[in-house]
């Protein structure tokens, strides 16, 4: 997979967000789910780039201060859900 097929770019970004920022472990499956099946998510391309920037812009505390920041665990289960992906 090259670099702009954006399942590698979402695999990619959820490993990084795991291992050096907040992304929390039990969210990396479902992600990895769709990034290791993109026959299952063809002509979804769209979402998943949405989670690509979700997973990238993962701040904890994202909804804390007066104004959003980033995006929350809430935002990318959303997008998840709107994928068919589920625990």
């Amino acid at each position: 997979m090259d670099d702009l097929d954006p399942f590698a770019r979402l695999a990619a970004a959820t490993r990084r967000q795991n291992a050096e920022g907040d992304l929390p472990d039990f969210v990396v499956p479902l992600l990895l789910r769709v990034a290791e099946n993109p026959r299952d998510f063809r002509g979804r391309e769209d979402l998943v780039t949405l989670l690509i920037q979700e997973v990238q812009e993962y701040e904890t505390f994202s909804n804390v201060c007066c104004e959003k920041i980033g995006f929350s665990l809430e935002d990318i289960h959303r997008t998840l859900d709107r994928l068919g992906v589920g625990y």
